[in-house]
Formats: structure tokens, C-alpha cells, sequence
């Protein structure tokens, strides 16, 4: 299978994974507070993952300069913009917060130009245009509606910097040894560091508390499935560009939306606008998807 097929295949994966954990990270809300839901997710698949890289281990993999991109890439990712994600999550609603993420490939997107050297043709500007109005569709509120409020909006934008940071990181260590094990052990185990290292900076009410019974199970197979996610998109990174890889990683909206209205009727409040809002997301990411025609 020619890699570029096989880096979209894993980043549809990676899509679909993504849009359950979102789902669960809403259930599991009444359970324990964000930032703990992000801890349990970390630890969740860390006993596969772990085994699994001492299992495969390569001599090769032991190149600093990899290892330092994958330590960068977990305080970016699910240090910073998990934690922003789950709360974003929490304050503005799978079916808000979820698609207002595709903006990220307007940003990895610029990235990867500026540091990676990558050239994205018309179809990713045409797609990231789609992308942009979707976003703007799903931040337009009306005076009367007090169902979210649109200060929270930054929380989604620092998830979305922070994500983008990251897949900048992974691709440059997927560069250096093309070791998606490694890169997803390596950057969960840091990512648990860095959020402990800055704890004590958290606002109380959001500190890790003991999680119960329930939030073990609803964040544990949140972190199991986020867990999967994670390890498919890095083997995507590093069959694919950057470019291509995360416009269709975030086609997660679709199934976040499509979930939401199975599972979440009675808490979820999902309107035409945000329908709307949603589909325009998702063409822009196949629209950029289309270089690989």
C-alpha cells in the first residue's frame, strides 16, 4: 500500500477514535473535573504501551534528538492541549467545542511551511478557507442564547496552539527515527510530568482530586480509546505530511456530532448553525485531503 493511502487511513482512524473519546469525556463530567479525566486518560493505556515499546525495542531509537522532539510533543500535546481540550469541552459542549479543534490544520498547516519546508497546493488553501468559515459558524451566538458563554472560546484556542506545537514536534522526531511506539510511550509519560510539574499553578477547584469508581470507567476507556487515537496518528505522521495527515485527523467532528445526537439528546444542544458550521469543516479537511488524488 503506497504511504500516502496508508498515513489517510490511519488518520481517519485516528478521526474516529478521537470523536468517541469526546463523548465520554462529556459523560464522564459529573464524575470528577476535567484535569483529572486527563490524568486517568494518561494512565489508562500506559500498560500497553509501555510493554509493547520494550517489546519492540530498536537500538536505533536511542537518538536524544528524537527523543527531545518526543518529550516537546507530549508537554504540547497531552499536557497543555488535552487540558485545555477537556475543558473546553466541559464549558462549551462536545458538539461546540469538538469541531471548533479543526481549526488546527490552519495552524499545523503554517507550521509545517515555515519549519518543515512542506508546499501545500490550492485544494489546502481552498480547504482551510471552508475550515475557517465552519469555525466562525460555530462561534456565532445569538444575544438571548446563555447556553455557553463565548469567553471559553480561548480555551479551545489554546488546545488548538498547543496541538498544533505538537504535531510540529512529532513530525520532527518521526523525522529523525520513524518510531511511533516510542513516540506515543515517550510523550504520554511526559505529558503525565509536565502536568504534574504544574499542578500547583492549576486554579483549586481544577486540581487532580481522587477519582471514584465511575470516573475510573468513564476516563479509563476514554483514555483507552484517546490512546489509540494517539498511536495511529503518529503512525500517520510518519507515512504522511503534516499537510495531509492532520485535515483529516480532524474530520473527529463528524463523528462527535453524529454521537452527540445518539447519546447525549437530553444535554446536548445541537442546532442548524452548528450542523451547518460542522459540514463546512468537514469539506475543507476533504477538500485538502484531495491532493492525495
Amino acid at each position: 500500500m503506497p504511504a500516502p493511502i496508508a498515513a489517510a487511513l490511519f488518520a481517519l482512524g485516528t478521526s474516529a477514535f478521537f470523536g468517541a473519546f469526546s463523548i465520554l469525556v462529556r459523560l464522564g463530567r459529573e464524575h470528577a473535573n476535567a484535569i483529572t479525566g486527563v490524568f486517568i486518560s494518561l494512565v489508562a493505556p500506559l500498560p500497553f504501551f509501555v510493554p509493547a515499546a520494550l517489546l519492540a525495542w530498536d537500538p536505533a531509537w536511542r537518538d536524544p534528538r528524537a527523543i527531545g522532539f518526543f518529550v516537546l510533543a507530549g508537554m504540547a500535546g497531552p499536557a497543555c492541549s488535552r487540558v485545555f481540550l477537556y475543558l473546553s469541552i466541559h464549558h462549551l459542549g462536545v458538539a461546540r467545542a469538538m469541531p471548533l479543534t479543526s481549526v488546527t490544520p490552519l495552524f499545523s498547516t503554517a507550521l509545517a511551511i515555515l519549519v518543515l519546508g512542506e508546499r501545500p497546493g490550492p485544494y489546502i488553501w481552498a480547504g482551510t478557507l471552508l475550515i475557517a468559515a465552519g469555525s466562525a459558524a460555530l462561534s456565532w451566538k445569538k444575544t438571548s442564547d446563555k447556553s455557553w458563554d463565548r469567553r471559553c472560546l480561548w480555551l479551545i484556542l489554546a488546545s488548538v496552539l498547543a496541538a498544533a506545537c505538537s504535531f510540529l514536534f512529532r513530525k520532527l522526531a518521526l523525522t529523525a527515527v520513524n518510531a511511533p511506539l516510542l513516540g506515543v510511550t515517550v510523550s504520554s509519560l511526559a505529558g503525565l510530568f509536565f502536568l504534574n510539574l504544574f499542578r500547583p499553578l492549576m486554579p483549586a477547584a481544577e486540581r487532580p482530586r481522587r477519582p471514584g469508581r465511575k470516573a475510573w470507567g468513564f476516563y479509563g476507556a476514554c483514555g483507552l480509546l484517546n490512546g489509540a487515537g494517539f498511536l495511529t496518528q503518529f503512525y500517520a505522521l510518519g507515512l504522511g505530511d503534516v499537510s495531509i495527515v492532520i485535515p483529516l485527523s480532524s474530520t473527529a467532528p463528524l463523528f462527535s456530532l453524529l454521537l452527540s445526537r445518539l447519546l447525549l439528546r437530553g444535554t446536548e444542544r445541537v442546532t442548524k448553525l452548528i450542523v451547518a458550521g460542522t459540514l463546512l469543516i468537514v469539506a475543507g479537511a476533504a477538500l485538502i485531503s484531495w491532493k492525495l488524488g
